[in-house]
């Protein structure tokens, strides 16, 4: 099976949790090479953030525990890339 290189997440978090402690936890991972966290939305109870994280074989369940040890979940998987190289999307007439 192909490895997965990058994973772009809609998170939902807890006014609580802290974005850069999240953001460390899942770069401190070994399968992620890199990460970063956009705040997108912030509601009276939650902070809604894209996460995007970069590697050679990212696990989608250790990146999900962490986020979920940080009181988040998952609200959607927006981009998943996979394979030997990261294709970046192409600008078509359609879009």
């Amino acid at each position: 099976m192909a490895k997965i290189r990058r994973l772009v997440l809609d998170v939902v978090i807890p006014h609580t949790a802290e974005v850069i402690n999240l953001t460390q936890d899942l770069a401190d991972e070994p399968s992620i090479d890199g990460a970063n966290s956009m705040v997108s939305e912030i509601d009276k109870s939650v902070t809604n953030i894209k996460i995007t994280i970069e590697g050679t074989n990212v696990s989608y369940q250790k990146t999900e525990d962490i986020i979920k040890a940080h009181g988040g979940a998952i609200h959607s998987i927006d981009n998943v890339v996979a394979g030997k190289t990261i294709i970046e999307d192409v600008e078509t007439p359609q879009d």
